[in-house]
């Protein structure tokens, strides 16, 4: 701790508030007075301490919230201050500024499954197998395309739709977890869908 520090904390906690005082009308109007001087200043390192240690621990009444939130309803920002947050966060969250920037490489798996051309192709497979997983019969649960010959080793029949066929979550997963995420084949896929 730095010299002087000590005192300063001890001097800030033997000068709380103590709980459940009350302050006389008098005192309010003073600290009204005060408060007026203190408008474009800031607080001394000890009133911080002070105020620091006053609320630590303090947590705000579900009443005291809703005041809050209601006191602020309808508040919106000048469009001035809407220009200047704008610029300020201008290019600091994009490209080589942001943290998940990796010089400028994304990875062809990723853009290949953002493409449009895939989504077409997994709406087509979807709509091909009615929207029902091929392996539960399931309709109207969250379904995934799945593809019969490995997404990665045959790039030709990425976007073929008879390389597809739709699944539920749950089948999926269950899927890969029993044949792995390489060397899919069609035969595995019949054998999965075939034993229920």
């Amino acid at each position: 701790m730095m010299p002087g520090r000590e005192y300063k904390i001890f001097v800030a906690i033997s000068n709380m508030p103590k709980k459940g005082y009350k302050q006389t009308e008098d005192h309010k109007q003073k600290a009204k007075e005060n408060h007026k001087g203190m408008i474009g200043k800031t607080h001394s390192d000890l009133t911080k301490i002070k105020m620091s240690i006053v609320a630590k621990g303090k947590k705000k009444s579900v009443e005291a919230c809703l005041k809050m939130s209601k006191t602020r309803t309808g508040m919106r920002p000048s469009i001035e201050t809407i220009e200047k947050m704008k610029l300020s966060h201008k290019g600091k969250h994009t490209g080589p500024n942001s943290n998940f920037w990796k010089g400028g490489i994304s990875p062809e798996n990723k853009i290949i499954r953002q493409s449009i051309e895939y989504r077409l192709w997994r709406e087509a497979v979807f709509a091909r197998d009615n929207w029902t997983c091929q392996k539960t019969g399931k309709r109207g649960c969250e379904i995934h395309p799945h593809h019969i010959q490995n997404f990665s080793d045959f790039p030709d029949l990425r976007f073929a739709i008879d390389n597809g066929i739709t699944l539920s979550e749950e089948a999926h997963r269950e899927f890969h977890k029993i044949y792995g995420q390489k060397n899919n084949t069609l035969e595995q896929i019949q054998k999965f869908c075939k034993s229920l």
